[in-house]
């Protein structure tokens, strides 16, 4: 049965308490610590480090949709279980172009996932973010948000409380540092390496290199599949940035953003091999020199073996 002709509860609890834990929606949940990040965003002088392992923790919380049981806590995202599981990858929207949220409903309708990934580039301002991200949530699965080179941390985080307050399981990439699965973690990397790329200017978030040498030297110590999620692309096929590439030869698979072509199908296993995938752009509009269907994909994790198809959007 697909993910969306599963009825879903959500239930807030606190960790490791028995009774007298705070519930409510999970808006008013993770309300204070988004307060406390759009009350900074104020006063930003230059450009975020949105990978710093300082930013705040999420509040304890439990997310159950259909059979599946997400805990919330820290920095991470974690659920168990057995079996495979699917992960939906979608990213570049570029803005709220009527075409293109067509075409992010129809994709979302095609990703029959667990869990979605957003690596970037969905919107220059709040408005178009809140059109693309609640044309992706209308499933009601839990998303994980990266920024990328368009968005600003201001309207990132604001966009993330207005959508929680509607229902839309979003999830922010800065402070969800890790997706914790049956047989693979997922990093997180959020922003760009390059300050002089971001739309945002001093309101966007950068990468620095010290943030993606430390998640790349956790990833490598978990057992599984190691996984590191971006909104940057590293280095492949004469494409990306050089010097976000060297640290991630430790890891098994890179999903990234920031390419307009998605990736073919491909198959493998736990082998340090750290294979490029990306969902390609689903802008639907002519913004992109060479024309291409929107597009998305999905990584799908058995044991310790993962299997990446491409969804191409068709109208």
């Amino acid at each position: 049965m697909g993910m969306r002709s599963l009825p879903f509860i959500l239930a807030l609890t606190a960790c490791g308490g028995a009774g007298g834990g705070p519930t409510g929606p999970v808006g008013t949940r993770l309300g204070p610590a988004l307060g406390a990040m759009l009350a900074g965003a104020d006063h930003v002088q230059a450009p975020w480090r949105c990978a710093a392992a300082d930013l705040p923790e999420i509040p304890a919380a439990t997310l159950t949709i259909g059979a599946r049981t997400w805990q919330l806590g820290g920095h991470a995202l974690r659920v168990g279980g057995d079996g495979p599981l699917s992960i939906g990858v979608i990213a570049d929207a570029g803005g709220a172009a009527p075409s293109t949220l067509a075409a992010l409903g129809r994709l979302q309708v095609r990703l029959d996932v667990d869990l979605v990934i957003v690596l970037g580039g969905m919107g220059a301002t709040r408005a178009e973010l809140e059109a693309t991200l609640g044309a992706i949530g209308a499933s009601g699965r839990p998303i994980v948000v990266l920024p990328g080179d368009l968005e600003q941390v201001r309207d990132h985080v604001a966009t993330l409380a207005a959508l929680q307050q509607r229902g839309i399981h979003v999830l922010d990439g800065r402070l969800v540092r890790w997706i914790e699965l049956p047989g693979a973690t997922i990093g997180t990397l959020p922003g760009a390496v390059d300050p002089a790329r971001l739309v945002g200017g001093a309101g966007g978030c950068t990468l620095a290199s010290p943030d993606v040498e430390a998640v790349v030297a956790e990833l490598a110590t978990r057992p599984g599949l190691r996984i590191v999620a971006s909104a940057e692309a590293p280095r492949h096929d004469q494409r990306g940035d050089l010097a976000f590439s060297p640290a991630l030869g430790r890891l098994d698979v890179q999903l990234f953003g920031a390419d307009d072509v998605v990736s073919p199908r491909r198959d493998g296993k736990r082998d340090g091999r750290a294979i490029p995938l990306a969902p390609g752009t689903s802008d639907a509009t002519t913004r992109l020199s060479a024309r291409r269907a929107p597009s998305a994909g999905i990584l799908t994790v058995r044991a310790d073996t993962w299997t990446w198809t491409p969804v191409i959007d068709s109208p």
